[in-house]
């Protein structure tokens, strides 16, 4: 078709943040309902669950400033997820 513009595949490490997302707001709106319903909340699952989510975040920031010292261009060598 002319004039419409190809989407690209999803990037590995875009398809990992949006399910990362994903999961961070399930676990959020889930311990908002034990809250309601039970009234307290398992400080130390949270504590674990979201560092776990901050470390993985932190680890593909890691690998992007990586890339970018190296000189990669954006997109050029990572995986695609179509």
């Amino acid at each position: 078709m002319k004039g419409r513009r190809q989407q690209s595949p999803m990037k590995t490490s875009n398809l990992i943040l949006l399910a990362l997302g994903v999961f961070a707001l399930g676990f959020i709106v889930a311990m908002t309902v034990i809250f309601c319903v039970k009234g307290a909340v398992p400080d130390t699952l949270i504590q674990y669950t979201l560092g776990a989510g901050g470390v993985e975040a932190l680890l593909l920031a890691g690998i992007k400033i990586s890339k970018v010292k190296a000189g990669d261009k954006p997109g050029e060598s990572e995986d695609t997820y179509e």
